[in-house]
């Protein structure tokens, strides 16, 4: 085994420990199992659902996500469920009370022991109409007292589902997610096709609906921005995410907001466009300062600041083949599912040593290879260039740039004893170089 001296030529020199963040796979699903949902409750509860045509089959951890395990399948070919088979969101309130809303239509089902066993809820008048209606949002205010969204409807209990009411929409509302409880006698209702941040309220015991708040004007010509996602973090402090279309295709503009006065008034944290661009999913903060917010295809980004700055997470080739994203956290851990690869842990690898950094390139060693980072959102692609002391060409390496540090790995060819050299460069400029020195 040979030892890897690095030097780095540059008017910028380092030489510290670096604690470099990676996503760890901690459970890979068989083929033709796809994640659709990921809902962690507490530190000790995390509940993840895997569907395929025939069986929905929920796996739990009870170690902040590093062990996964299988804790109930059930069969979807049976007469009555076969049409609904999709789940479209896991809603966990505590370690017993899990809710599964589903794709195809407004039914919920609804489980007391943790989800080993579910009761189904129909709600018949709005099932007739499955291509129309579905429940698009759900939220508990305790365990008994609860609401639920269609697209015409509101939907509330206050004996678990066991009985409901139907509240149709006034006439200035298209519903859509998100709902939240304001208190126990108030729900927030998002005004789906109107402003971006604007909600109604309807209060139960009057039987009234009246505005929440008043949100951002859209500009005449411009796409709506429509919210599709919050998380409470304290009793007032919300995080939400959502999307802009651009016009063009199905590219979306990538938008986070946050508010300290429980939804009255919003933030704008993040009005971007940035590649690939398909808009913010899912958000989750676990204190509140630091969060994690992600997209379709590989995006993740994360706040240590309450969201004032956002820097793209590390990455993985298989992330950028996935569709569809889940993030919770479990504790201080956060864990990241993908419809296709599988159950994810952020991990922090401290025995990385920093050789040099500027402003936009930064470069690592770990084992022996280079971990190479270049900080330029226009995501532009980069050559990394190895030679020898004679300037022979050994190695050449595409290195795609990011917003932020997000570090890509190259793997060093096995270099005898000597002086090497290397470069990083763009449409055939130098932009970077280094030496590095290999001993025995």
């Amino acid at each position: 085994m040979k030892t890897l001296l690095i030097i780095i030529v540059t008017l910028f020199m380092a030489s510290s420990l670096h604690a470099e963040k990676r996503w760890v796979l901690k459970y890979k699903p068989p083929e033709a199992h796809r994640f659709s949902e990921l809902n962690c409750t507490d530190t000790m509860n995390c509940v993840a659902i895997v569907n395929t045509v025939f069986h929905n089959t929920i796996y739990k951890s009870s170690d902040q996500g590093s062990t996964w395990y299988e804790f109930s399948t059930f069969n979807r070919s049976q007469p009555k469920f076969d049409t609904i088979r999709t789940t479209y969101q896991c809603k966990a309130f505590d370690s017993l009370n899990v809710y599964l809303l589903f794709i195809e239509g407004a039914v919920m089902e609804k489980s007391s022991d943790g989800g080993k066993t579910f009761k189904r809820v129909y709600f018949e008048e709005l099932y007739k109409l499955k291509s129309v209606e579905r429940l698009y949002d759900l939220t508990m205010f305790t365990e008994n007292i609860g609401a639920s969204i269609t697209r015409t409807t509101l939907l509330y209990t206050n004996d678990n589902w066991d009985t409901y009411k139907t509240i149709p929409r006034p006439d200035s509302i298209f519903a859509g997610n998100p709902i939240f409880f304001v208190d126990s006698n108030n729900i927030a209702v998002l005004k789906y096709i109107a402003d971006t941040d604007e909600f109604m309220n309807y209060n139960i015991p009057n039987n009234e609906w009246s505005q929440y708040n008043f949100g951002e004007k859209i500009p005449k010509g411009e796409k709506n921005k429509s919210m599709v996602y919050l998380q409470f973090v304290t009793d007032s402090l919300i995080y939400a995410c959502g999307h802009q279309l651009t016009g063009v295709n199905n590219f979306s503009k990538y938008l986070i907001w946050k508010s300290t006065d429980r939804g009255k008034t919003w933030i704008k944290l993040m009005d971007q466009f940035i590649k690939p661009g398909f808009g913010i999913r899912r958000i989750a903060f676990r204190n509140e300062l630091h969060g994690i917010a992600v997209g379709n295809w590989g995006v993740l980004f994360e706040t240590t600041d309450g969201g004032e700055s956002w820097f793209k997470l590390p990455t993985r080739d298989e992330f950028e083949k996935s569709i569809a994203a889940e993030i919770s956290w479990a504790g201080s851990q956060a864990i990241y599912a993908t419809d296709i690869a599988g159950i994810f842990r952020l991990e922090t690898i401290t025995d990385v040593e920093e050789l040099s950094s500027d402003e936009k390139f930064r470069v690592f060693q770990s084992g022996e290879n280079l971990e190479i980072a270049i900080n330029d959102e226009s995501h532009t692609i980069y050559k990394f260039s190895l030679y020898n002391s004679s300037g022979q060409s050994l190695m050449t390496k595409s290195i795609k740039s990011n917003f932020g540090f997000v570090f890509e790995p190259v793997e060093l060819i096995d270099l005898t004893n000597g002086v090497y050299y290397y470069t990083i460069s763009k449409n055939n400029g130098i932009e970077f170089s280094g030496k590095l020195v290999v001993l025995e």
